[in-house]
């Protein structure tokens, strides 16, 4: 997975009360983890905010239901497309 942000999806800084970006780890401890991470936590002046996102269960089955549906209508594409 990539980084990736929503504009559906905001929250503020609970230390500079900035802007946060949702994005999804990539290490290999945390891979496919998603993580809010502030926007002035890059350069001189950064405050370092960061937060990981608690998913209950329901909302990982939700995720992987998009996905799963995302997947489906993707091969139906392309399948149209070679017919």
């Amino acid at each position: 997975m990539s980084s990736s942000s929503s504009p559906a999806q905001t929250k503020r800084c609970q230390y500079c009360g900035a802007a946060m970006v949702l994005r999804v780890s990539k290490s290999d401890k945390n891979r496919g983890k998603a993580f809010w991470k502030c926007l002035t936590s890059y350069g001189a002046t950064s405050c370092n905010g960061f937060e990981w996102v608690d998913v209950t269960s329901a909302e990982a089955d939700q995720q992987a239901d998009t996905y799963d549906a995302t997947v489906l209508n993707m091969l139906k594409s392309i399948k149209d497309l070679v017919d």
